[in-house]
């Protein structure tokens, strides 16, 4: 029996039941098995996207992590890096299994999606971040003229987040979530990243706030478990003008001569099509008034 237990897992994603206990799992990810009696070296974990490879092994992980269940589609968009709507980050390990020869593992991964500002955002969010987002904005973007900033600008959604049991305390998490934070503000529409998480999951949530992410929104009903309904608190970080300026700085003194000249160029070519644009509407519009 004393066996039996030891075997099981324990993630704080669960609800607690009645007795205030969590659910407690058996492990079924490959990984467990490779985990035996290795002393991980957290200098040598690889942070990286996730891979087609990697697939049925990040199911079976999220079986053990989460009580709430994605449908394939997201996982089978997650592992296809910079394509479409998902994106996604791996801690990974190389195992030596006999010598010279090693196997790649999987120790903690966070899976994302690209989503819109707009109003279902602020809904669930707060309202008072469209103030701090609008600070934030670089209003030299022409794009403006166009489009506007709720449906133009996305925030990166964490879908989820986990580390295997054999690896909590590493730093893993705090690795991951720091990849993705680089990653996101990367890019000029990204004005920030939010979750949400299981009202109870008391460690996750003081993991968020140390890591930058300020709790904003509080929802009951959110959750579908084991049809039985369950709170959720909403957790945000908006990049901030001087963060964005930054990662463009430290982006730039990485570029090649060559790229440096491709990027000018490029800037020079979207430049032009604007110019074009703004013209074209100008001409509808002279257009249209003659008409009427």
């Amino acid at each position: 029996m004393s066996e039996e237990k030891e075997l099981l897992l324990y993630s704080e994603s669960f609800p607690l039941n009645e007795k205030k206990e969590r659910k407690r799992v058996k492990p079924i990810a490959e990984c467990h098995k490779y985990l035996k009696g290795v002393k991980i070296d957290p200098s040598q974990i690889i942070y990286k996207p996730l891979t087609p490879k990697d697939l049925d092994e990040i199911k079976k992980l999220h079986q053990e992590w989460f009580p709430v269940k994605y449908e394939d589609e997201i996982f089978e968009q997650s592992i296809l890096y910079n394509q479409g709507a998902y994106f996604s980050v791996g801690a990974f390990y190389y195992i030596e299994t006999e010598k010279g020869k090693y196997h790649e593992i999987i120790l903690g991964l966070i899976l994302c999606r690209w989503v819109y500002a707009d109003k279902f955002f602020f809904d669930t969010t707060s309202k008072d971040l469209e103030k701090e987002i609008t600070a934030a904005l670089n209003y030299e973007n022409e794009a403006k003229l166009f489009l506007y900033k709720e449906k133009y600008y996305h925030v990166a959604y964490i879908l989820s987040i986990g580390v295997v049991d054999e690896c909590r305390k590493m730093n893993i998490a705090t690795q991951m979530l720091k990849s993705i934070l680089n990653y996101a503000i990367g890019f000029d529409f990204c004005v920030g990243v939010y979750l949400t998480v299981i009202s109870d999951n008391f460690s996750a949530k003081k993991f968020y706030e140390k890591n930058g992410l300020v709790s904003v929104n509080h929802i009951e009903n959110f959750y579908d478990v084991e049809e039985k309904k369950y709170p959720c608190d909403v957790y945000v970080k908006i990049f901030t003008r001087q963060e964005k300026d930054k990662c463009l700085e430290q982006f730039s003194k990485m570029m090649t001569f060559n790229q440096r000249i491709m990027r000018n160029i490029l800037k020079v070519y979207y430049f032009l099509i604007k110019i074009f644009m703004l013209i074209f509407l100008c001409h509808c519009f002279k257009k249209k008034v003659k008409t009427e």
